[in-house]
């Protein structure tokens, strides 16, 4: 059973702003299943690579970052189909 009857994969303005109010910087490296929700606020930094399964949720005010500037960490985020956060 799908959450969505009529699922859009979203666009973005020239900020990573989609309609939805949650925004994406490089927006070519993210792969975003159907079905995905994402809530109001949530930032998500794809530089090195960002792929959201099918059917994920995640809430508002969340931030998902393929690089961490503490110790240069970086790489794709993988999170996996049904996942809710």
């Amino acid at each position: 059973m799908t959450r969505f009857t009529n699922w859009q994969r979203p666009q973005f303005d020239k900020n990573g702003m989609t309609k939805w109010q949650w925004m994406c910087q490089y927006q070519e490296n993210l792969n975003l299943g159907e079905n995905t929700d994402i809530g109001a606020f949530t930032y998500i930094n794809a530089r090195f690579g960002v792929e959201i399964e099918a059917d994920v949720q995640i809430g508002s005010h969340c931030s998902i970052y393929s690089h961490n500037t503490i110790d240069n960490t970086k790489g794709k985020v993988i999170i996996k189909q049904g996942a809710k956060i």
